[in-house]
């Protein structure tokens, strides 16, 4: 692992001579088919310019050399043109160059007719382009009545200009600007050379989305216990754009080794109206046709998902997430491997800030999956939270709780059952000034366990305790800049008192991480049950560098420890356990300096003068093509690293990489990297993954896709893994 860690940090500091900007892709394209003209300002007169002119007893022009025409509609530029003005028709010849408000165009020849308003041009041997919309292509003959062009025997491409590295042939292209729709009959799209695809009829938007192919996407794989290889995978993807408001995704997967998929989502946004607020829904589901070819049974995957706003206080949500079976993502998805269950769930929350009142109603339940261990359900769960504010600071907070806990594994002994009752009243008062905050509170809890097939138990606790801030600041100067440095002295006390709750069920309950934080609330547990005694006075210091300009904090640092009376404190088990008189020391500093920052928190323990946890972490990002990361952790002894990068060799070219691992077990949990090249006219990228599933086994996978810019665009799902596997690798091959 030691060697892989090598091999990418040398890969993210290769060429580091070169500067970010140089190796930004520009695909900003100034070049036209003909210097840009200046259309007249007068509607009424077509100024014209030549250098030989006739004129005929028929009203009729014949112009020569240099020949332009401009009106405030069009211009019309050739070698020679003819113009009738009873017919009002004018023919031109020779190099000639069209362009109006929306395109340009390129011919042999040429012919004009005015009817009222409208302007109809017919040109041979076109070259056309769209400036606005990057539009370019070629044909035989062009038929343009001001909205509608139709290119017959011709070829369509969002290449920049003098590029068709990719192109669509048809025998005829329409265009309209007005519809925002294009049509093509007889299609062929060529890349490079090559035709890889035909369509007898091709309907796209000019701007904004449309339904089409995607780009597909080429991979393999590998199938646990089975010889013969990697395996290969194929998906087609199609995208029905079915109205503004709604669109549907529907994708062909071809696994070789399991058979043939049919995959669909459905997404729609709900806008607001008489009876509802905003809100969004969306439908996944995934179908192996006919059985798996190894396990010989039916495989699928359906996802939902619903969140409604009902009105301008209450929210309602709905999740599902359920497979056919526990092995669904190791064997046929290749993703979330390392996941061990599938929730789902409803709640439907209240808000009301005027009258500070919250109430939500909260149902869940899981599926297990990839070997993963079944874990306490709330079905259901009822909270109302209210506060009063009074003046001079007076705050009291009424919470109640009310949880059903269910458990897919319960029996009399391990993983009770039962309805807890959690009811909380909070005293507290802000006395505040611009110098010092000091906030005294008393807290009222009581608990009532209600279990099936045992005791019922009751937990009543009073705790008390305040929190102080001292502020004060000064001028300073560093990093060559003027900061304004903050300096907060903190001192807190919490009581509460000792008591034994190695009976009481523990259903949510778990260490804090945050030593710092939870030093001042007297929280040493998430969740209700298990409240930890306590009898500490709390010292801390704070301190800010925060530029005087711009309001950013450059450094952050954070030191707490506290002092216990007690001799005695509580396990998660809720037995109660000896501890030391002082608690470990909380520390934490932040940098962040333009491109760079750094963050380390770590705890110290005192009495054996050793760092007991520690997270580091160290960024230099200029860009999601540029930026690397690198973190450490360490829970005593248990030590686990990442890194994550993504490097530009050219303008066109760039390497990403991420793993994630334990140093102390000599693993690699997660390895991901890959290498992309985009140009402005198409885009390559090809990724791989490694996931560990178990002792040694892990799961790889190879992704492969190309996108033609304009025509077909990146895979969502690819997109968004190396975005999760990779944290700022946001690259989306689409952009031009």
């Amino acid at each position: 692992m030691q060697k892989q860690l090598s091999l990418c940090l040398s890969l993210a500091f290769l060429s580091s001579s070169i500067s970010a900007e140089s190796l930004i892709l520009n695909c900003k394209n100034n070049v036209l088919l003909f210097p840009k003209q200046i259309l007249s300002t007068e509607t009424k007169d077509l100024n014209i310019k030549a250098n030989y002119s006739e004129i005929y007893k028929d009203d009729s022009f014949f112009l020569k050399g240099n020949v332009s025409l401009n009106s405030s509609t069009y211009f019309l530029g050739a070698d020679e043109i003819s113009i009738n003005k009873l017919s009002k028709i004018s023919k031109a010849s020779g190099y000639v160059k069209f362009q109006n408000n929306e395109l340009m165009l390129t011919g042999d020849k040429a012919m004009i007719k005015k009817e009222g308003a409208m302007i109809h041009t017919t040109l041979n041997q076109v070259k056309f382009y769209y400036p606005d919309l990057k539009i370019n292509g070629r044909a035989q003959f062009v038929t343009h009545d001001g909205t509608e062009q139709i290119f017959n025997s011709g070829s369509y491409s969002l290449c920049p200009l003098g590029n068709s590295d990719w192109q669509m042939k048809a025998d005829k292209i329409i265009l309209n600007s007005t519809t925002n729709k294009g049509i093509a009959k007889n299609v062929t799209i060529e890349f490079l050379g090559i035709t890889i695809f035909y369509s007898p009829y091709q309907e796209w938007a000019l701007e904004g989305r449309s339904s089409g192919f995607l780009a597909p996407i080429f991979g393999s794989y590998n199938e646990l216990g089975i010889s013969g290889g990697s395996k290969y995978q194929v998906k087609i993807p199609y995208y029905f754009n079915i109205a503004p408001d709604r669109d549907f995704f529907l994708i062909l997967n071809q696994l070789s080794s399991r058979g043939s998929l049919i995959e669909g989502k459905y997404r729609q946004l709900i806008t607001n109206n008489n009876y509802l607020g905003n809100g969004r829904s969306e439908i996944e589901g995934h179908y192996l046709l006919n059985k798996d070819k190894i396990a010989s049974s039916k495989r699928w995957l359906l996802n939902s998902k619903l969140d409604l706003s009902l009105n301008t206080k209450t929210d309602f949500s709905i999740i599902t997430n359920r497979v056919s079976d526990p092995n669904y993502f190791k064997e046929i998805a290749h993703s979330n491997t390392s996941d061990s269950k599938l929730r789902s769930y409803v709640n439907l929350s209240y808000k009301n800030q005027k009258k500070n009142l919250t109430m939500s109603f909260f149902v869940e339940s899981e599926q297990l999956i990839n070997n993963g261990n079944a874990s306490y359900t709330r079905v259901p769960e009822l909270s109302i939270n209210k506060e009063y504010k009074g003046l001079d600071g007076h705050n009291i907070d009424f919470l109640l709780i009310g949880t059903k806990f269910t458990h897919k594994n319960s029996n009399t002994t391990t993983n009770r059952t039962g309805i807890r009752t959690y009811a909380q009243t909070k005293f507290s008062r802000s006395l505040k000034t611009k110098n010092y905050l000091i906030t005294p509170s008393l807290k009222l809890s009581t608990t009532n366990y209600t279990m099936d097939n045992a005791v019922h138990q009751e937990r009543n606790i009073v705790s008390f305790g305040f929190n102080s801030k001292f502020f004060l600041e000064r001028k300073a100067f560093l990093f060559d800049t003027h900061l304004i440095q903050t300096l907060i002295p903190r001192l807190g006390y919490n009581y509460t008192p000792k008591k034994d709750q190695s009976t009481l069920p523990n259903f949510d309950s778990d260490y804090k991480n945050n030593l710092y934080e939870s030093l001042f609330s007297g929280q040493k547990f998430t969740g209700i049950d298990r409240i930890a005694s306590a009898n500490d006075l709390i010292f801390g210091l704070e301190s800010d560098f925060i530029n005087k300009e711009t309001g950013s904090t450059y450094l952050s640092l954070k030191i707490a420890q506290a002092y216990q009376f007690d001799n005695m404190s509580m396990s998660k088990n809720g037995t109660l356990v000896s501890q030391k008189k002082y608690s470990n020391v909380a520390m934490s500093a932040n940098l962040t300096m333009r491109d760079f920052s750094f963050n380390n928190s770590l705890q110290y323990n005192s009495i054996t003068n050793k760092i007991s946890k520690r997270n580091s972490s160290i960024s230099f990002i200029i860009n999601s093509r540029k930026f690397l990361t690198l973190a450490h952790y360490d829970d005593n002894g248990n030590n686990s690293v990442e890194l994550y990068s993504a490097y530009p060799l050219t303008q066109q070219t760039h390497v990403f990489a991420g793993i994630n691992g334990s140093i102390s077990n000599s693993t690699i949990n997660k390895e991901t990297m890959g290498i992309a090249y985009e140009s402005c006219c198409w885009a390559v990228r090809l990724a791989y993954f490694k996931e560990y599933l178990n002792e040694n086994n892990y799961d790889y996978v190879t992704k492969f896709e190309l996108v033609l810019k304009g025509l077909a665009t990146t895979s969502s799902n690819l997109y968004k893994r190396l975005e999760e596997d990779i944290p700022n690798y946001s690259v989306n091959l689409n952009n031009f």
